[in-house]
């Protein structure tokens, strides 16, 4: 299993655009990749107030899998779009790979 949290910045205006091209990425996993098993995505909370910041908690069932996401057609549409949606660029994302050591997930919270 391959587990990831990472986390890009969203550039000022280009919220509507870049939250499409986020949502595209995560209906083709949910739909097209079984290999994704988790794909969460949370908007980051500064003094209690939505930043342009999005952090990504993702949970792969092996390295092929998580290949297959970075090679869907979504994400690369997504990473064209980078320069006018995104702070940095793509090949700045830093992914830091975790390993769970406990803790559960109540289903029924969305």
């Amino acid at each position: 299993m391959v587990t990831l949290v990472a986390q890009f910045t969203m550039k000022a205006g280009a919220e509507p655009r870049a939250l499409r091209l986020v949502d595209a990425v995560r209906r083709q996993a949910d739909h097209e990749q079984p290999g994704t098993l988790l794909y969460l995505v949370h908007r980051v909370l500064e003094n209690k107030k939505e930043s342009r910041t999005l952090l990504f908690y993702e949970c792969y069932r092996d390295q092929k899998a998580l290949d297959a996401h970075l090679a869907s057609s979504s994400w690369q549409k997504l990473t064209k779009a980078w320069p006018r949606c995104f702070e940095g660029t793509p090949d700045r994302i830093d992914p830091t790979f975790v390993r769970r050591i406990g803790g559960f997930v109540h289903l029924d919270v969305p």
